[in-house]
């Protein structure tokens, strides 16, 4: 018995035609997701006054850090 390997046959078309589909739904849901970003945005904006004045940043506690390690000498 021989083995006949033959090539798997591949539809190039369909697989191009899925590609542009699935980048043109990724591109209409990043729209969507810019879109829904700035009007959020928007919202926000309205609903905070604007502050003249900002506060300033807090200070950073400064990093705590291990007590050293006491030396007992024995005699």
């Amino acid at each position: 018995m021989e083995a006949f390997l033959t090539q798997r046959r591949i539809d190039r078309e369909r697989i191009e035609r899925a590609d542009r589909e699935a980048k043109l739904a990724i591109e209409d849901e990043r729209a969507a997701r810019i879109a829904k970003t700035e009007r959020l945005r928007a919202q926000r904006l309205l609903a905070e006054p604007p502050v003249a004045n900002p506060a300033p940043a807090k200070c950073r506690r400064a990093a705590w850090k291990k007590p050293a390690r006491k030396i007992i000498e024995v005699e």
